[in-house]
């Protein structure tokens, strides 16, 4: 081999290296049912933390914990209501910097699964929408009424231009990114509203990152809850037959990998109830059912 070639070889080599970021990817693998990362089967095993509900000195310390636990990722809500107080208002600062919060899950080399809404439920007030909403009387949340779109897109706009470049094809480490949550319960069963959602999305965040629902398991939710172009996952807790749970999946999702995006490893208290405790034996039970099946699952709440 001549010096030429040998430079040529060695210039190659460099560049594959150089380039490798930019081949960073997270796709559905439909033909074998998985995900890939970087074009390998990958199975993410995560837990759900809710950063506005852990003070910003104990975010290192909960985020160790999970890292330590074995979970390969975390799986965070980001409430509109939190951070945009007042129309046009927005608060990013202290315990309110998602921003900090994400580039710590990367630090600590956890991958993120975020739900930005814009309703995420998650127990919390409106489930993340503004209050200030409702100054308009006669506004449909979670529709297509026009008023509702133009505080979603105006909120989008800000929220999601933060997203994007902590998004794993760009180097970060979030991996795929949820349109809005349960919208099969809700009873507006608006399509034209999840597309509206779809398209900004993809006009904020890009073509290649992957976004995903989560519904129940039952049919009527289901329908109303998934569309083309959003991969379709789904939540159930233990004592669930597995297997036909994910059959509810496939009924939606016929190809791709299963996923639990929200195992319920406990449940919330009512007021004036008995306090709610799940057995640790059957919360495992259910987990390793799911791992044998070469499920995803992400385990709601750990923090």
């Amino acid at each position: 081999m001549g010096l030429p070639d040998l430079a040529l070889l060695l210039a190659v080599g460099f560049l594959s290296t150089q380039a490798s970021p930019s081949a960073r990817s997270f796709q559905v693998d439909y033909e074998c049912n998985c995900f890939l990362k970087d074009g390998v089967p990958f199975r993410y095993i995560s837990g759900s933390i809710h950063y506005a509900r852990v003070p910003r000195p104990a975010w290192r310390d909960r985020l160790l914990k999970m890292h330590m636990s074995g979970l390969s990722a975390v799986q965070v809500y980001i409430p509109w209501n939190y951070h945009e107080t007042l129309p046009g208002v927005y608060d990013f600062a202290g315990n309110r910097d998602v921003e900090a919060f994400l580039d710590l899950t990367a630090e600590l080399g956890l991958l993120v699964i975020l739900r930005p809404g814009p309703y995420i439920c998650a127990e919390w007030e409106m489930g993340g929408l503004p209050a200030w909403l409702l100054w308009k009387p006669d506004i449909i949340l979670r529709s297509s009424d026009p008023a509702y779109l133009a505080a979603v897109d105006s909120w989008l706009h800000i929220l999601l231009p933060k997203i994007k470049p902590r998004l794993y094809q760009h180097g970060g480490n979030i991996i795929s990114v949820q349109v809005e949550n349960e919208y099969g319960s809700y009873y507006a069963c608006d399509y034209g509203y999840l597309q509206h959602l779809l398209g900004s999305f993809r006009a904020l965040l890009g073509s290649e990152v992957l976004l995903f629902t989560t519904d129940s398991t039952r049919a009527e939710e289901l329908r109303c809850g998934t569309l083309q172009g959003l991969y379709a996952t789904i939540d159930f807790g233990p004592g669930s037959n597995v297997t036909e749970a994910f059959d509810a999946q496939r009924r939606v999702e016929p190809k791709g990998p299963l996923v639990n995006s929200e195992y319920y490893t406990g449940w919330l208290d009512y007021w004036g109830e008995a306090h709610a405790s799940t057995s640790a034996a059957w919360v495992a039970r259910g987990l390793e059912d799911m791992l044998q099946l070469g499920a995803s699952v992400n385990m709601q709440v750990v923090s």
